[in-house]
Protein backbone atom coordinates (compact mmCIF):
# COMPACT_ATOMS: atom_id res chain seq x y z
CA UNK A 1 0.00 0.00 0.00
CA UNK A 2 1.19 3.55 -0.91
CA UNK A 3 1.36 6.00 2.16
CA UNK A 4 0.18 9.42 1.90
CA UNK A 5 3.45 11.26 1.55
CA UNK A 6 4.40 8.85 -2.00
CA UNK A 7 2.70 10.27 -4.73
CA UNK A 8 1.79 8.07 -7.84
CA UNK A 9 1.14 8.81 -11.15
CA UNK A 10 -0.47 7.07 -13.83
CA UNK A 11 -0.55 7.93 -17.69
CA UNK A 12 -2.67 6.85 -19.90
CA UNK A 13 -0.76 5.38 -23.34
CA UNK A 14 -2.68 3.67 -25.97
CA UNK A 15 -0.04 0.82 -27.03
CA UNK A 16 -2.48 -0.65 -29.56
CA UNK A 17 0.51 -0.19 -32.53
CA UNK A 18 3.12 -1.92 -29.65
CA UNK A 19 1.34 -4.89 -28.57
CA UNK A 20 2.92 -7.62 -30.38
CA UNK A 21 6.61 -6.10 -29.18
CA UNK A 22 5.01 -5.31 -25.54
CA UNK A 23 3.53 -9.14 -25.32
CA UNK A 24 7.10 -10.45 -26.94
CA UNK A 25 9.19 -8.21 -24.50
CA UNK A 26 7.15 -9.42 -21.19
CA UNK A 27 7.21 -13.19 -22.15
CA UNK A 28 10.85 -13.20 -23.06
CA UNK A 29 11.41 -11.12 -19.65
CA UNK A 30 9.00 -12.90 -17.50
CA UNK A 31 8.07 -9.34 -16.31
CA UNK A 32 4.61 -7.49 -16.05
CA UNK A 33 3.68 -4.91 -19.00
CA UNK A 34 3.91 -2.11 -16.61
CA UNK A 35 7.86 -3.64 -15.38
CA UNK A 36 8.32 -3.77 -19.14
CA UNK A 37 7.54 -0.01 -19.12
CA UNK A 38 9.17 1.48 -16.25
CA UNK A 39 12.36 -0.53 -17.35
CA UNK A 40 12.41 1.11 -20.96
CA UNK A 41 12.01 4.33 -19.44
CA UNK A 42 14.49 3.66 -16.84
CA UNK A 43 17.27 2.39 -19.97
CA UNK A 44 16.20 5.42 -22.10
CA UNK A 45 16.41 7.86 -19.15
CA UNK A 46 20.28 6.65 -18.32
CA UNK A 47 21.47 6.50 -21.72
CA UNK A 48 20.28 10.38 -22.36
CA UNK A 49 22.09 11.11 -19.39
CA UNK A 50 25.50 10.69 -21.10
CA UNK A 51 24.08 12.73 -23.70
CA UNK A 52 24.82 16.44 -24.56
CA UNK A 53 22.88 18.57 -26.67
CA UNK A 54 24.70 21.36 -28.68
CA UNK A 55 22.98 24.47 -29.31
CA UNK A 56 24.16 26.02 -32.51
CA UNK A 57 25.25 29.74 -32.57
CA UNK A 58 24.12 31.98 -34.66
CA UNK A 59 27.20 33.30 -36.12
CA UNK A 60 27.90 35.06 -39.81
CA UNK A 61 30.11 32.99 -42.06
CA UNK A 62 32.81 35.35 -41.72
CA UNK A 63 32.69 35.59 -37.82
CA UNK A 64 32.92 31.01 -38.32
CA UNK A 65 36.04 31.07 -40.28
CA UNK A 66 37.86 33.78 -38.06
CA UNK A 67 36.67 31.60 -34.83
CA UNK A 68 37.88 28.60 -36.97
CA UNK A 69 41.24 29.46 -37.80
CA UNK A 70 41.41 30.55 -34.45
CA UNK A 71 40.50 27.32 -32.91
CA UNK A 72 43.05 25.43 -35.54
CA UNK A 73 45.99 27.35 -34.42
CA UNK A 74 48.33 24.70 -32.85
CA UNK A 75 46.63 21.81 -33.36
CA UNK A 76 48.21 18.70 -35.57
CA UNK A 77 44.69 16.82 -36.42
CA UNK A 78 41.18 17.73 -35.96
CA UNK A 79 38.05 16.84 -36.92
CA UNK A 80 35.13 18.57 -38.48
CA UNK A 81 32.92 17.64 -35.70
CA UNK A 82 35.10 18.22 -33.27
CA UNK A 83 35.38 21.38 -34.41
CA UNK A 84 31.62 22.21 -35.10
CA UNK A 85 30.77 21.06 -31.37
CA UNK A 86 33.59 22.96 -29.92
CA UNK A 87 32.99 26.50 -31.46
CA UNK A 88 28.81 25.29 -31.50
CA UNK A 89 28.52 26.05 -35.37
CA UNK A 90 26.77 24.15 -37.97
CA UNK A 91 28.26 21.37 -38.95
CA UNK A 92 27.76 22.32 -43.18
CA UNK A 93 28.72 25.91 -42.20
CA UNK A 94 32.00 24.20 -40.70
CA UNK A 95 32.94 21.87 -44.11
CA UNK A 96 32.28 25.01 -46.06
CA UNK A 97 35.09 26.54 -44.41
CA UNK A 98 37.09 23.62 -44.36
CA UNK A 99 37.15 23.77 -47.91
CA UNK A 100 37.87 27.59 -47.77
CA UNK A 101 40.55 27.28 -45.51
CA UNK A 102 42.33 24.41 -47.89
CA UNK A 103 42.23 26.64 -51.05
CA UNK A 104 43.49 29.43 -49.47
CA UNK A 105 46.43 26.76 -48.31
CA UNK A 106 45.71 26.71 -44.39
CA UNK A 107 44.31 23.45 -43.93
CA UNK A 108 45.46 19.94 -45.42
CA UNK A 109 43.03 17.15 -45.54
CA UNK A 110 43.90 14.02 -44.09
CA UNK A 111 45.27 11.50 -45.99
Amino acid sequence: MVDAKTRRYVYPVDLSEREDELNLITKKLGVSKAEAIREAIKHHAEHLRGLEVITYRDVTKRQAKAEVREYLKGKERVRADEISDALRIDMSLVNEILMELWQEGWVEPEQ
